[in-house]
């Protein structure tokens, strides 16, 4: 599989991938252009023939959103987007926030290492969010 830059021509296919993943709360095609605007080179998406999935961070570390899409859920995709904010960014730290009952997000992130630091009361509206972080000492 190959990461790299998300594209323009990518919009349609991560729009699908959003409403799937994020039903209630999808991104619009609006927030994915500002992202790809401001943030072009760590908006990431992970393809072989069509998109699986893609990451958006900051250049300091702040994964905003990550999402896969569920039919290829659990063969490492989400790992590899992560493992390339490692590998090819100097960052000495990523941290992301997580829905409180978002079970299978935060057994995720623990198993890649991250480390709960606090909780965002009412982060997500009516839902607290869990922040997660986790240090990088290798950095590229």
């Amino acid at each position: 599989m190959k990461i790299r830059r998300f594209e323009l021509s990518d919009l349609n296919q991560i729009l699908q991938i959003e409403a799937y993943a994020f039903p209630k709360t999808s991104y619009t095609s609006r927030m994915f252009l500002h992202y790809h605007h401001v943030f072009p080179d760590t908006f990431l998406v992970i393809e072989e023939g069509t998109l699986f999935g893609y990451i958006i961070f900051t250049p300091d570390g702040h994964v905003i959103s990550l999402a896969v899409d569920p039919a290829h859920r659990r063969k490492g995709i989400g790992t590899q987007l992560m493992n390339a904010c490692e590998s090819r960014f100097k960052i000495s730290r990523l941290w992301v926030e997580v829905r409180e009952s978002n079970k299978g997000a935060y057994n995720f992130y623990e198993k890649l290492g991250f480390q709960f630091k606090s909780k965002i009361c009412l982060y997500y509206g009516t839902e607290d969010a869990y922040v997660m972080e986790k240090k990088i000492y290798n950095t590229a």
